[in-house]
């Protein structure tokens, strides 16, 4: 770990990977990996996306969308950005999705190098210096991105972008507020209603993009012990669900299984897994990555 950022090693046989949506939706992984190829090629499959990557191009993925890719026999090293991070460097970088920063760039030569060095001397690296190293990473990575949008699918312009940043970050920490909806993020940002529909088509629609993430965040609650004195239906209105019939339908369909089989579940491992230890073990994945330190 570099601050924020995980830099991860892998070496594989020939495999298949599938991400889906059902997937996506149950573990809640919201992150940009980018990812050198050094040994192997992979192809790269999402919805009409369909990208060839060989050894020495560094990949993009979208960690939110769905892949399936089939992958040679690799060796990869992947920096794992935080969302909200890349996107403070980045504003459009969830829509480079199976893009390739190509191996003959110089650009792309730069931040191969300095991933690999980054591994190299990773172990020898302090708690102190990580946040400079974090940095140069980003601006690295943000300059390979600029320098190979020539070849990349056009995106959306930087300043529409970086509103729609906003408008997501504000969301995050309004997502319990009642009072959080398309008409208060309008207010918010000084937006007419067509302009907040265009600006978060992107999104799949402002109220289903708040819906999703009221819906992951009771997710967590019911998997969470702490939170084993509320019922569900309290949970959900803490979430923004008012009627409890409601909010059932919508988890199944976002989840795939109700409320009370995704607390059952939670409760159960709880209790095998319990740790000696008095401090219980953080299961989300996310929050693990960013528990881990050098």
């Amino acid at each position: 770990m570099f601050d924020q950022i995980m830099l991860a090693r892998t070496r594989s046989n020939a495999a298949q990977y599938v991400r889906t949506q059902k997937a996506i939706n149950a573990d809640g992984i919201d992150s940009i990996m980018v990812q050198l190829f050094i040994k192997g090629e992979v192809d790269f499959r999402a919805g009409k996306i369909r990208t060839d990557v060989q050894a020495g191009d560094i990949a993009i993925f979208d960690l939110a969308r769905p892949i399936d890719n089939f992958n040679t026999d690799f060796d990869n090293l992947s920096a794992l950005f935080p969302r909200e991070l890349i996107e403070s460097y980045i504003p459009t970088a969830g829509k480079w999705h199976g893009q390739v920063l190509p191996r003959n760039r110089p650009m792309t030569r730069l931040l191969r190098n300095h991933m690999l060095s980054l591994y190299q001397i990773g172990p020898q690296i302090t708690n102190e210096s990580c946040a400079s190293i974090q940095r140069s990473l980003l601006d690295l990575t943000s300059s390979a991105f600029q320098h190979a949008s020539d070849i990349l699918p056009a995106t959306a312009e930087t300043l529409p972008a970086t509103i729609l940043m906003e408008i997501k970050k504000h969301i995050r920490l309004h997502l319990a507020s009642p009072n959080l909806s398309p008409n208060s993020l309008c207010q918010a940002f000084s937006l007419s209603r067509a302009q907040l529909y265009r600006l978060t088509e992107p999104l799949g629609g402002i109220s289903n993009y708040i819906r999703d993430q009221r819906l992951k965040r009771s997710f967590s609650d019911l998997q969470n012990p702490e939170f084993l004195h509320h019922s569900i239906a309290e949970i959900g209105y803490k979430w923004g669900f008012s009627d409890h019939g409601s909010y059932t339908r919508s988890f199944k369909k976002y989840f795939g299984l109700p409320p009370k089989e995704v607390r059952e579940m939670r409760h159960l491992n709880h209790q095998i897994n319990k740790p000696s230890t008095k401090d219980d073990i953080d299961r989300n994945y996310e929050d693990w990555v960013r528990s881990l330190s050098i």
